[in-house]
């Protein structure tokens, strides 16, 4: 599969680039990285360059996961990063700590998922996410997009080594969103937007 350009209001959610390795290298040092996502810790430059290199243009065309940067326009500087792995339909997300609270993520995250419901990923019928238990930030992005909370059976995520699991917040989206989705979320994020 070639990558895909989405674009929304404010955003290009183009291909991340090798040329982006800087900005990843210096995101990925936020303490709430080691604490809620499984990128590597320490998180190197080579990470970075092994990501933007080989994973993301891998991925795209094999169609196993589909990764855009966030950005102002085409080609401008990294905001953050969303993908949906193709064979689970999950979707996952992280944006640099000066790009918080602007609602960015939240906006990327809808056409995101517009996008692969809507055809862009074939047979998708819905779109999971889950996240380690406590991360809010990550949990009112996926409220904003649609997804409705839901109590999974193996309510977990795999640790970053993949030898153990963490506590985990489950969500699934379909098209058209759920109407009981905002609510779905009252008890770890309150009733208000």
């Amino acid at each position: 599969m070639r990558p895909v350009a989405l674009r929304t209001r404010r955003l290009v959610l183009d291909e991340p680039m090798p040329y982006d390795a800087e900005a990843v290298t210096r995101y990925c040092q936020d303490p709430l990285f080691e604490q809620y996502l499984t990128t590597p810790w320490p998180y190197r430059r080579a990470d970075a360059d092994a990501f933007l290199g080989v994973h993301v243009p891998e991925s795209w065309a094999t169609g196993a996961e589909l990764t855009w940067a966030l950005r102002l326009a085409h080609g401008s500087r990294l905001l953050g990063v969303i993908s949906v792995r193709s064979g689970e339909h999950e979707i996952g997300y992280w944006i640099g700590a000066e790009h918080r609270g602007a609602g960015f993520m939240s906006e990327a995250a809808i056409a995101v998922a517009e996008w692969a419901l809507g055809g862009g990923i074939r047979h998708a019928t819905s779109l999971r996410w889950r996240a380690v238990a406590g991360n809010v930030a990550s949990a009112k992005v996926a409220r904003a997009a649609g997804f409705l909370r839901v109590h999974a059976e193996d309510a977990t995520v795999p640790t970053r080594d993949g030898r153990g699991t963490l506590p985990a917040w489950h969500a699934v989206r379909t098209a058209p969103a759920d109407p009981a989705a905002f609510a779905s979320w009252a008890d770890i994020l309150g009733e208000a937007a």
